[in-house]
């Protein structure tokens, strides 16, 4: 692999650029310029809620990409970015770390995603990364009660919008999981 075993399309392909998509040069060129891109995604017909994801944190900072789920992809698209800043700035993200400095007055946790899940939602991350497992970290926020998706009696927008992705596609049941 080329740049510290990075095995992004920057660091093994760049030789190629001229040929990859306009997507592909877009994600590139934002991560030269910023040190990663931030895809949104709209919810559609197939998922209950729209999602953001990072590309190219582990490039330039070695930390996992991440993403967010379940409130508008105008908000969360900063949030994706204020993630960034927040490792850039201070420690990396960790798995089941509650941190307090992504979401304004809100903590957040941090979980892995299991890699059953990346084909369906991180595609454009798949294509940066042509690796696997690609290294993603979902951020999670509460409801007003300061309730994760996982707890008792979290309520039920919380719970519904933000798809549990530190456990196997497999072994789980509902709407995210046919998307």
């Amino acid at each position: 692999m080329g740049n510290s075993g990075c095995p992004c399309i920057l660091c093994t392909q760049s030789s190629n650029e001229a040929s990859w998509n306009h997507r592909d040069q877009t994600v590139a060129a934002s991560t030269r310029d910023y040190g990663w891109h931030v895809m949104g995604v709209h919810a559609g017909s197939e998922a209950p809620a729209g999602w953001a994801y990072s590309i190219g944190m582990w490039h330039t900072l070695r930390s996992p990409e991440v993403c967010i789920f379940g409130l508008d992809v105008d908000v969360m698209m900063p949030l994706v970015n204020d993630a960034g800043d927040a490792v850039r700035n201070g420690p990396p993200l960790v798995p089941d770390q509650r941190r307090n400095d992504i979401y304004d007055n809100y903590p957040a946790v941090i979980r892995p995603v299991h890699e059953s899940w990346c084909h369906d939602f991180f595609g454009a991350g798949l294509d940066f990364y042509p690796v696997s497992p690609l290294p993603m970290a979902q951020l999670f926020w509460p409801d007003r009660e300061g309730r994760f998706p996982w707890e008792d009696d979290a309520a039920d927008y919380c719970r519904e919008n933000q798809p549990l992705l530190w456990i196997p596609k497999s072994d789980t049941a509902g709407p995210w999981g046919t998307v």
